[in-house]
C-alpha cells in the first residue's frame, strides 16, 4: 500500500448521521487538530446509507481528507454489527438468511408399546403461557425442515447416556411412529429453520453465497463510487464484530449445550458432518444439545462441530471479504467480540479468534465500556453485564497482539478499538493509562471510538472527544493522540521478543473443563516473563507461519520461543498430539495436569512423560530452566513489560499497573550495551545511569528504575551514544530541591468548555477546595492565578500540584509550559522562571461528567458509579534551588 497519503497509526470513528457540511468539515478539521491523519467513517446510522446521501456525505468526507492528506476507513454496514448487510437479506435475498437447527423434545418414560410423535407440531419452538402473542414469521416458519428424528436414553437427573436410535426414517407424513427399548428416553426432533433463531435479517457467516451479500450490499457499491481513490485516499474496510448471531440474546455463555440455542447451519457445514461420522451422523446431533455421562461422543461431536463452524466463517466470511479487499487494492481489518471468552463460541462470537482475524490485514481487538479499568485487574466488575476482569487485564490485549505478531499477513500490526461506552467520567488522565496498558501489551493502530456530530450531550456511548466544543479535555486529548502516534509508530515495523508460547484455549474450551488462558497470562505477567499467545493451527501449520522447531527452540514469523505452555485442557486435539510426538525435544509444559483424552479417544501416551507444573509455581519453574527475559530485584506483581527489536536496537518499556503503588526497584536487561530513557510525551531522551551486570551467563546491564502509580517508562539501547540530561524521578527532582515557595493567594475563574477563554468574573482564594463543594454540576475549565517572587532566576523549579482533577495546563509569565494528564501532576518549569515577579496560571479542565447532572442524562441507566471532584486542590508549590 506503498501509494497511500500518508500512513497513520490511528483511525478514529466519525459517525455519519447525515449533518450539514459545516458541521462535517469542522469535525474532520478538529479531528486533524490531533495530528490524526485517518479516520474511519461509521453510519450510526445514515438513512441514505449507500445511497445519493450517503455518497453527498462521502464526497464531503474525501475531499478533507485530501485537503489534510488523510486516509479513510470505512466501517462496512449501516450499522453495527456488521453482518446486516445493507438491509439486502431482507430486500432482495431471503433465501440467504441464516440458516439454524435446533430442537423440540418429548420426553417417552416407562417401557414397550409403540408410539406416535405429531412431529409436525414440533417444527417450531415450544414457549411459555408468557410468551404467547409474540411476533412470528409463520410464513417464513411454514418452510422449517426435518433434519433427523434420534431418541437419546436417559441416565440420571439431567444427563443421558451416549445411546441413540436414529427414527428419522419411520417419519410418515405429520407423524413418527415407533417402539423404543425399555426405559426412559427423550425423543429430539431436530429440524432446519430460518427464523427460530437469531436476527433474520444478517448473513449466514458460514455460507458462502450469504456472505457474499455484504460484498455486494456494500464493499461493491463504494468501489462503483470511489473506485479511483481505492489504494489511496480509501484505505480499506472495517468489519465491527461480526458474529454468528444464533441467538438474540446479548450473553458470553453461548456454548453448546445452552438450553434453547439453535445453532449455525449451512450445506457445506452438513457436508463436512457427513465426511467424518457418514450418514449417521445424525446420531450425534442430540449431544450437540444434552450432556452425556459419558462425555465421549458428546466431546467429540461438540470439538468437530466448532472446528468446522470456525473454519467455515474463516473461508467464507473472513477470508471471502480479505480476498476482495486485496483484489482491488485495498485492506480489511476490524475485530470481533472477544469479551469473557466470546471469542471462541457462538452467539456474539466467532468461536475462534485466530480463524476469525485469517482474512484480515491487521489483528484487531476492542476496549470499551469498562473493560479495562486502572486500579482493578482482577474483580468481576459490575457494568452493562458482568466484566471478568483478569480476562482483559491479562490476556485480550496479548491475543490481539500475538496474531498480528504471528500472522505473516498482518506485518505485526494490531488494531484496538478503544475509549467507547466508558462513560462522560472517563477523562483524557484514564486514556492515558488505557493507552500505555495496551502498548505494553504490544497495540501499536488505535481506532478512538468516537467523534460524534450529534447535538451535545450524545448519549450513544460516550465520551465523545470534541462534542461539538464541548468537551473541556479536547486540547489535552489532541496531545494524548500525538503521543499515541509516536508510541504505536516506535512499536511497529520490528519485533516482540518473548520467552515462552501459552497455547490459545478457544479448542479447550468447545467441549470439557479447561483452565482458562488468563489464569496462566497473569501468572507469567506479574512475575515479569513475556509470552505470545500460539493456536494449534500454528503449530500444526509450522510452514504458513515461517516457523520451525530447532534446537530445542520454535521460530515463529521470526520470533522464538523456549517452551510452550498448555493451560490444562480435558481433552485435546489428535493434530497436537502428533506436534507434540513430531517435536518431542521441545519443551511443552502442561499446567496442573495433563489432557485426560484426545479428541477421539484416549491415546495419550506420546504425553505421559512431559512435565506438570502447578499454576502457582510456574512462573518459578520457568525461571529455573532460565526460560526468561529479563529479571527485576523486587517482587512486584504490577509491573509490565514489553521488549521490542527495531532497526536493531532492543527498547523495553516498563509500566507500573498499580493504582496505589511505587515501584522502585532495578531491572537487568539482556544487552551488552547500555540504555538510554525515551520521553515520548516530551520527545526527549535522558541518560540513566547503567550497571554491567550478568545474566544467564551472558553480559548484561542493570538499571535503577522509580515508576510512580500509572507511570510508563521507555528504554532504548544506546551503542555508546553520549546523552546529556539525566534522568530523574519526579520524588528525585522535588526531594533534590533546596527550597519551595508556596502561594499565599489564588484568583479563581471558571469556565464551560464552549464559552472558553471567557473567564468572566474571578473569586479571591486563600485555601484551595474541589469547586464541587459549591458547584457540584459544573464541568469545564477552572483558571488559577497567583504570583510568587524569587531573588534570582533559579537554576532548576518544578511546580507540583498534589489534587488535580483532571488535567492541566501550566503558564508561567505569559508563556506555555506545557501540559500534564496524568498524577503527578508536576512540570519543570525552570526556563520560565525569573527573578523577582512571576506570574502563574495554572489552568485545569475537568470531565463533562458533572455537567450531566443538569438532566443531561438519558432516562436509564447501564451502571452507576461515583464521580471524582473537580478543580485543584492540597498542596501546590514550586521546589527549587537557586543557582
Amino acid at each position: 500500500m506503498s501509494n497511500r497519503v500518508e500512513e497513520n497509526h490511528i483511525f478514529p470513528f466519525l459517525w455519519m448521521r447525515g449533518e450539514d457540511e459545516s458541521i462535517l468539515k469542522t469535525e474532520i478539521e478538529k479531528i486533524h487538530e490531533c495530528g490524526i491523519k485517518a479516520i474511519c467513517v461509521e453510519a450510526r446510522p445514515h438513512d441514505e446509507f449507500c445511497k445519493e446521501g450517503w455518497w453527498h456525505d462521502m464526497d464531503i468526507v474525501i475531499a478533507e481528507a485530501k485537503k489534510y492528506k488523510m486516509q479513510i476507513w470505512i466501517l462496512d454496514d449501516k450499522h453495527f454489527p456488521t453482518g446486516y448487510a445493507n438491509g439486502l437479506i431482507a430486500e432482495k435475498y431471503p433465501e440467504r438468511k441464516k440458516t439454524y437447527i435446533t430442537t423440540t423434545v418429548a420426553d417417552v418414560f416407562g417401557s414397550g408399546g409403540y408410539q406416535t410423535l405429531d412431529v409436525s407440531r414440533m417444527l417450531r419452538p415450544t414457549i411459555g403461557y408468557w410468551e404467547i402473542g409474540n411476533p412470528v414469521d409463520m410464513e417464513e416458519r411454514a418452510n422449517n425442515k426435518i433434519l433427523a428424528v434420534v431418541a437419546i436414553r436417559c441416565a440420571n437427573g439431567h444427563l443421558f447416556h451416549e445411546e441413540t436410535i436414529d427414527l428419522t426414517d419411520k417419519v410418515e407424513g405429520n407423524y413418527v411412529n415407533f417402539e423404543l427399548p425399555k426405559g426412559q428416553w427423550r425423543v429430539h426432533v431436530i429440524y432446519k429453520t430460518k427464523t427460530d433463531g437469531g436476527n433474520d435479517t444478517y448473513i449466514n457467516m458460514i455460507d458462502r453465497e450469504s456472505a457474499s451479500t455484504q460484498i455486494e450490499a456494500v464493499y461493491e457499491p463504494h468501489y462503483k463510487q470511489y473506485k479511483e481513490e481505492f489504494g489511496k485516499t480509501i484505505a480499506g474496510f472495517f468489519s465491527d464484530e461480526p458474529q454468528f448471531g444464533n441467538i438474540k440474546e446479548v450473553c458470553f455463555d453461548a456454548k453448546l449445550g445452552k438450553p434453547k440455542m439453535p445453532l449455525p447451519w449451512s450445506d457445506e457445514l452438513q457436508q463436512m458432518l457427513e465426511e467424518k461420522y457418514g450418514t449417521k451422523y445424525v446420531n450425534y446431533l442430540p449431544y450437540l444439545f444434552e450432556e452425556t455421562e459419558e462425555k465421549e461422543k458428546q466431546l467429540q461431536i461438540r470439538f468437530d462441530y466448532m472446528d468446522f463452524v470456525s473454519k467455515l466463517y474463516q473461508k467464507n466470511f473472513s477470508e471471502q471479504l480479505g480476498n476482495w479487499c486485496k483484489a482491488h487494492g485495498v485492506e480489511y481489518i476490524g475485530h470481533v467480540v472477544e469479551d469473557n471468552g466470546t471469542h471462541s463460541r457462538l452467539g456474539m462470537g466467532a468461536a475462534h479468534y485466530f480463524r476469525a482475524m485469517a482474512g484480515q490485514d491487521m489483528a484487531g481487538i476492542d476496549v470499551i465500556g469498562g473493560q479495562i479499568i486502572y486500579g482493578a485487574p482482577t474483580q468481576t466488575r459490575k457494568q452493562m453485564t458482568d466484566i471478568d476482569g483478569e480476562f482483559f487485564h491479562y490476556a485480550l490485549g496479548k491475543m490481539g497482539a500475538s496474531c498480528g505478531q504471528l500472522d505473516p499477513k498482518k506485518k505485526g500490526r494490531t488494531m484496538c478499538e478503544l475509549f467507547g461506552a466508558y462513560g462522560w467520567k472517563f477523562g483524557v488522565r484514564d486514556m492515558k493509562y488505557l493507552l500505555d496498558h495496551l502498548l505494553v501489551k504490544g497495540i501499536n493502530y488505535l481506532v478512538p471510538h468516537a467523534f460524534s456530530m450529534a447535538e451535545y450531550p450524545d448519549i450513544d456511548c460516550p465520551p465523545h472527544f470534541y462534542a461539538r466544543g464541548n468537551n473541556p479535555q479536547f486540547p489535552y486529548f489532541a496531545e494524548l493522540m500525538k503521543y499515541g502516534d509516536r508510541m504505536c509508530k516506535l512499536l511497529s515495523n520490528g519485533l516482540h521478543v518473548a520467552s515462552v508460547a501459552v497455547l490459545y484455549d478457544g479448542e479447550a474450551d468447545w467441549a470439557g473443563n479447561y483452565m482458562p488462558m488468563q489464569k496462566v497470562c497473569r501468572e507469567l505477567i506479574e512475575h515479569q516473563i513475556d509470552f505470545n499467545i500460539v493456536s494449534r493451527d500454528m503449530l500444526t501449520n509450522l510452514k504458513d507461519y515461517n516457523g520451525k522447531v530447532e534446537n530445542n527452540v520454535l521460530y515463529m514469523n521470526g520470533m522464538k520461543f523456549e517452551a510452550l505452555v498448555v493451560p490444562y485442557t480435558e481433552q485435546i486435539a489428535v493434530d497436537f498430539v502428533e506436534f507434540v510426538k513430531e517435536h518431542a525435544e521441545f519443551p511443552v509444559i502442561f499446567v496442573d495436569k495433563l489432557p485426560d483424552r484426545t479428541v477421539n479417544g484416549n491415546n495419550l501416551e506420546a504425553l505421559a512423560s512431559y512435565e506438570v507444573v502447578k499454576l502457582a509455581s510456574l512462573s518459578a519453574e520457568l525461571k529455573n530452566k532460565d526460560m526468561f527475559d529479563i529479571a527485576v530485584d523486587t517482587e512486584f506483581k504490577d509491573l509490565s513489560f514489553y521488549h521490542y527489536v527495531k532497526d536493531g536496537k532492543n527498547l523495553f518499556l516498563f509500566l507500573n499497573e498499580s493504582a496505589e503503588d511505587k515501584f522502585t526497584g532495578h531491572v537487568t536487561l539482556p544487552l551488552e550495551y547500555k540504555v538510554k530513557y525515551y520521553d515520548a510525551w516530551k520527545q526527549e531522551y535522558r541518560s540513566v545511569e547503567n550497571d554491567s551486570t550478568i545474566l544467564k551467563d551472558q553480559k548484561a546491564t542493570k538499571v535503577s528504575l522509580e515508576l510512580e502509580p500509572g507511570e510508563i517508562a521507555v528504554l532504548v539501547e544506546t551503542e555508546g551514544e553520549v546523552v546529556e540530561n539525566l534522568h530523574r524521578s519526579f520524588a528525585q527532582q522535588r526531594n533534590e530541591c533546596e527550597k519551595q515557595v508556596e502561594f499565599a493567594s489564588w484568583n479563581v475563574g471558571k469556565v464551560r468548555a464552549i464559552e472558553y477563554p471567557n473567564f468572566g468574573e474571578t473569586e479571591q482564594v486563600e485555601t484551595l477546595e474541589p469547586i464541587s463543594f459549591k458547584d457540584p454540576t459544573f464541568s469545564g475549565v477552572i483558571r488559577y492565578e497567583s504570583e510568587v517572587e524569587l531573588d534570582t532566576a533559579p537554576a532548576e523549579a518544578y511546580l507540583y500540584a498534589e489534587h488535580v482533577y483532571e488535567v492541566m495546563k501550566v503558564v508561567v509569565n505569559g508563556q506555555e509550559v506545557g501540559k500534564c494528564i496524568r498524577p503527578p501532576y508536576q512540570m519543570d518549569i525552570t526556563e520560565s522562571l525569573q527573578a523577582g515577579k512571576n506570574n502563574i496560571v495554572i489552568e485545569v479542565a475537568t470531565t463533562p461528567a458533572r455537567e450531566q447532572l443538569k438532566g443531561m442524562r438519558p432516562p436509564f441507566d447501564f451502571n452507576h458509579e461515583t464521580l471524582e471532584p473537580t478543580g485543584m486542590y492540597g498542596e501546590v508549590k514550586i521546589f527549587y534551588n537557586e543557582k
